[in-house]
C-alpha cells in the first residue's frame, strides 16, 4: 500500500502545473533510475547500463498496461513525453541529462574498482571508447523516442541538441588550435568543414580552418550578420559554437553509433527558429543580429557538419536522409552557413564518386562563365553546385 502511495505521489509531482514540484519530482525519478543500474544484485554496473538502453527503447514504443519486467521508474521516465504540457516533456531531457552523468561516474567508479574485468573490456578495446559508446546508446536510445512523438516545442528540441552534443563533443587545448580569424584579410568569414582525420587511432569531425568567402548569397549573408568580430565579442560554453571554432572535436565512432535522424530531425525543426533569432535580433537593433555564438544557428551548422560526417562514413545514413534531394534541398536554407557546408559536401561527392561528370560539368560551367563573363560562378562551392545543377536542368 504504501508503495503505491508513493509512486502515485511521485507521478502527480512529474505531472504536476507546479515548477518546484515537477523539479523534485524530477530529482525523485532520476534517483530511482539510477539505482536501477547501482543495484549489485541485478549484475554488474555495465550490464546493468546497457540492460536500462534496452529497456527505455521498449517502454518507449509500447504502453505501460504491457506485461514486462520493466520497472515502472522507466515507465514513468518515458510518460513524461506523451503530455500535452511543454514543461512536463521537458522533464524526460532533465531526467535524461542527469541519468548520463550519472551512468558515466557509476561506470568510472566501476573501472576504478575492477580494473581487469572482462565484461569492461571485451578484447583490446579502449575501455574509455567503450564507456562513451555505451552512454552514446543510452542518450540515443532516449532522444529516438523524442523525434518519434515529432516534439514541436523549440526549447525542448534545443535541450535534445544540447544534451547530443555534450556527449559527443570534446574541448581541446586552445594552444593547439589556430586563432579564429587568423590571416584572414576580408570582413566576412565562414568556417568550412575539415575532413575527417585520426588522432591517436581515433577519427574526428573537427573545425579548425577558417575560411573567407565572401558575396555569396548576399542577401542571405547580410541577413545573417556573421563577421568576424561577432566570434570574439561574446564567450560562449556552447559545444555547438566550440565545435565551429575549432575549440571542440567529435570522436567519429561515437558519430556512428548516433541515428542519423538526430541529426537532420532537429536541423529542419529549427529552421525556423534560426530564421526567427535573426527577425527578432534585426527588429530590436541588435549589433550581433540574434546570431550569438551558440545559438539557433551554429546549432543547426553543427548538426550539418555531423550528418555530413556520418553520410560520409556511412552510405545507408545518406540513402536514410533521403540523399542527394536532402542537401540539394537545403542549398535553398535561409541560413548561408546551412547552404555553403550542404554544397561543399556535394561537390566533394560529386568529384569522388561521379569524376568523369564533374568533369564534363565543370568544362560546360567553364565555358558558360567565360561566355558570361562572369568569373563568380566558379568562386567556390556554392555557386559551382548552383551553376552545376541549372546546367543539368536545361540538358
Amino acid at each position: 500500500m504504501k508503495a503505491k502511495l508513493a509512486w502515485s505521489i511521485l507521478h502527480s509531482l512529474l505531472h504536476s502545473d507546479r515548477i518546484l514540484y515537477r523539479q523534485n519530482g524530477f530529482i525523485w525519478l532520476g534517483d530511482l533510475l539510477i539505482a536501477e543500474i547501482s543495484d549489485s544484485r541485478n549484475g554488474s554496473i555495465w550490464s546493468n547500463v546497457r540492460s536500462l538502453q534496452n529497456k527505455i527503447a521498449y517502454a518507449g514504443g509500447h504502453d505501460s498496461s504491457d506485461p514486462s519486467d520493466i520497472p515502472l521508474s522507466i515507465w514513468l521516465m518515458c510518460g513524461l513525453l506523451k503530455s500535452k504540457n511543454n514543461s512536463i516533456r521537458w522533464g524526460f531531457l532533465v531526467v535524461l541529462e542527469r541519468l548520463l552523468m550519472r551512468c558515466k561516474f557509476l561506470l568510472d567508479e566501476s573501472e576504478m574498482q575492477q580494473p581487469s574485468n572482462s565484461d569492461v573490456s571485451p578484447g583490446n578495446r579502449d575501455t574509455r571508447l567503450e564507456k562513451a559508446i555505451t552512454v552514446i546508446d543510452i542518450m540515443s536510445s532516449a532522444l529516438s523516442l523524442v523525434a518519434q512523438i515529432n516534439e514541436t516545442d523549440r526549447i525542448n528540441i534545443l535541450k535534445m541538441c544540447d544534451i547530443l552534443f555534450s556527449q559527443l563533443c570534446l574541448k581541446v587545448p586552445n594552444s593547439n588550435l589556430m586563432p579564429f580569424g587568423e590571416g584572414i584579410q576580408r570582413p566576412k568569414v565562414f568556417t568550412r568543414t575539415e575532413e575527417i582525420r585520426k588522432t591517436s587511432n581515433i577519427n574526428f569531425v573537427s573545425q579548425q580552418e577558417s575560411c573567407p568567402w565572401d558575396q555569396i548569397m548576399e542577401e542571405t549573408d547580410s541577413k545573417s550578420g556573421y563577421s568576424v568580430s561577432s566570434h570574439f565579442v561574446c564567450e560562449t560554453a556552447s559545444m555547438a559554437a566550440l565545435l565551429l571554432r575549432g575549440q571542440a572535436i567529435v570522436p567519429m565512432q561515437l558519430v556512428a553509433r548516433v541515428p542519423a535522424a538526430l541529426f537532420y530531425w532537429p536541423l529542419i525543426q529549427l529552421a525556423g527558429a534560426a530564421t526567427d533569432n535573426i527577425a527578432l535580433g534585426v527588429a530590436v537593433g541588435s549589433k550581433g543580429r540574434g546570431n550569438l555564438p551558440g545559438a539557433t544557428s551554429d546549432i543547426r551548422a553543427t548538426l550539418l557538419l555531423l550528418l555530413v560526417g556520418k553520410c560520409t562514413a556511412d552510405p545507408t545514413a545518406f540513402q536514410e536522409v533521403g540523399g542527394e534531394e536532402f542537401f540539394r534541398e537545403l542549398l535553398d536554407d535561409t541560413d548561408s552557413r546551412v547552404a555553403y557546408y550542404s554544397s561543399a559536401f556535394l561537390l566533394k561527392r560529386m568529384m569522388t564518386e561521379k569524376p568523369e561528370k564533374y568533369q564534363h560539368m565543370l568544362q560546360k560551367l567553364i565555358y558558360k562563365a567565360q561566355q558570361s563573363n562572369n568569373e563568380k560562378l566558379l568562386e567556390n562551392p556554392y555557386l559551382q553546385m548552383r551553376g552545376i545543377f541549372q546546367l543539368s536542368n536545361e540538358l
